[in-house]
């Protein structure tokens, strides 16, 4: 087996925990993790762990450069940084020396921080573990330019991960914005069935066959038919940039009590906000069970992750 260290979104690792023991114990175990990174061994091919949707960086623990397989190593170039605790931090001067001469030696490269491909990183955990690593290239999903305030694949697939997706449901997003949330249910969830909506549109919103956009309010969705959806995941306004909407509790009680309309019995709602009363505004709602609530950080920003089911 291969060690590797991985990261995904802030205060996730209970959510993703469920996909990751899936694995057989001769494909994937655990070592150790924190809130934000996992190390576990793998027999999976380094192409396949860089494809797991919710690992926003990926890394090759290496003993030894030389240990370092040919195809892995991208140009002549190469850097040496230093991950503390997930914050960036400094490496000691002899230590970084030893380093550069032992990757230049085994692979033939080059010392160059801004031209490199190959970027060798050495990690130091809160546990005291600590490795050099080679960072993995980042699947081609993860790096496709996204528009301003779209949510990344990574976290809008932690969303589904805690909503229970399968491609058999019916879903239903209803700030939808770019479509971030529906085209992962499409790509990373197999879903043939994937209703869009928002009151705006967007010019550079995701359109594939499965996802059917509808213009509409929220808090009105009167052409849904009561428990026809079965799961909602969505990403209402956190009241820091939509200036025109002047009551936020009124929003959420409203879009609430029509997701527990259209939810089918047993049915999840899973909500991604920034708001610090969403909480309270789901209580009057009949129908909705708090389910889990979990503290989460959105480019840097603090929020949370609520998910609710429908009751009988």
């Amino acid at each position: 087996m291969n060690r590797f260290f991985a990261t995904f979104p802030a205060g996730t690792y209970d959510i993703i925990v469920r996909d990751l023991k899936s694995y057989r114990l001769d494909e994937l175990v655990i070592v150790e993790n924190d809130d934000s990174s996992v190390v576990f061994d793998s027999r999976l091919s380094v192409e396949k762990i860089i494809e797991i949707r919710y690992f926003t960086n990926a890394y090759l623990v290496i003993e030894r450069p030389e240990d370092v397989e040919a195809e892995l190593i991208k140009d002549k170039y190469y850097s040496v940084a230093m991950l503390k605790d997930g914050t960036p931090a400094k490496i000691e001067a002899r230590e970084r020396a030893q380093i550069e001469n032992q990757i230049e030696d085994a692979l033939g490269l080059e010392n160059n921080t801004h031209r490199s491909r190959n970027n060798f990183v050495v990690i130091e955990r809160a546990s005291g573990a600590r490795f050099l690593t080679l960072r993995l290239a980042r699947a081609r999903f993860k790096r496709e330019k996204l528009s301003a305030g779209e949510l990344r694949p990574e976290l809008a697939h932690v969303l589904c991960l805690a909503a229970r997706i399968k491609a058999k449901h019916r879903v239903l997003d209803m700030f939808a914005g770019h479509g971030a949330i529906p085209l992962e249910t499409v790509r990373g969830f197999g879903c043939r069935d994937v209703v869009a909506v928002d009151k705006r549109f967007i010019e550079t919103r995701h359109e594939h066959a499965a996802i059917s956009w509808l213009t509409a309010d929220a808090c009105s969705l009167s052409s849904f038919e009561d428990g026809s959806i079965d799961r909602v995941v969505t990403d209402p306004p956190w009241g820091m940039y939509e200036a025109e909407i002047a009551d936020l509790d009124a929003l959420y009680a409203g879009f609430s009590r029509e997701a527990a309309r259209v939810l089918k019995p047993d049915g999840f709602l899973v909500v991604l906000t920034g708001y610090d009363d969403a909480a309270r505004s789901f209580e009057a709602t009949e129908k909705l069970k708090p389910v889990a609530e979990w503290p989460i950080l959105v480019s840097g920003m603090k929020a949370r992750i609520l998910k609710f089911q429908k009751t009988r």
